[in-house]
């Protein structure tokens, strides 16, 4: 144990106080001060986006469920107009009057559209119905 006695048993830290200068205090209190403003700002800011956020998500949900039930209506009123069209062929309605013109036993809507399809078919050679012809050679 003759190491140990050489280590000092007491050991002494001296501090010391030294007045900083006033424009280095000043500089160091406003760099803190405007530190401090924009952390405070910074949170401001996240919290805004936060909300934002927020919002942009229920603007997403209003517009998924607006175009559902766009898409819906949308249905119930061709069914109503494509009802209206059986019973007054190539009909005309006048909303604000509640009258129809139509042409009486003039085809449909939809038997005018299957014609026009039967007839694009029947002038393709191949039943296809991309506008080309095929030419065998």
């Amino acid at each position: 144990m003759a190491g140990l006695d050489n280590v000092p048993t007491q050991q002494q830290i001296t501090i010391e106080t030294a007045k900083i200068d006033a424009d280095v205090l000043k500089s160091i209190n406003e760099l803190n001060q405007r530190i401090q403003g924009l952390i405070i700002e910074f949170g401001q800011i996240h919290i805004r986006k936060k909300e934002m956020n927020e919002e942009m998500v229920r603007m997403d949900d209003f517009l998924e469920k607006g175009e559902d039930e766009f898409k819906g209506l949308n249905a119930q009123l061709r069914e109503i107009i494509d009802g209206l069209d059986d019973k007054y062929p190539q009909g005309r309605i006048d909303i604000q009057s509640g009258t129809i013109q139509y042409q009486p036993g003039a085809p449909t809507r939809k038997q005018l559209a299957e014609m026009q399809r039967n007839q694009q078919l029947q002038q393709m050679p191949d039943g296809s119905s991309n506008g080309m012809k095929v030419v065998k050679e």
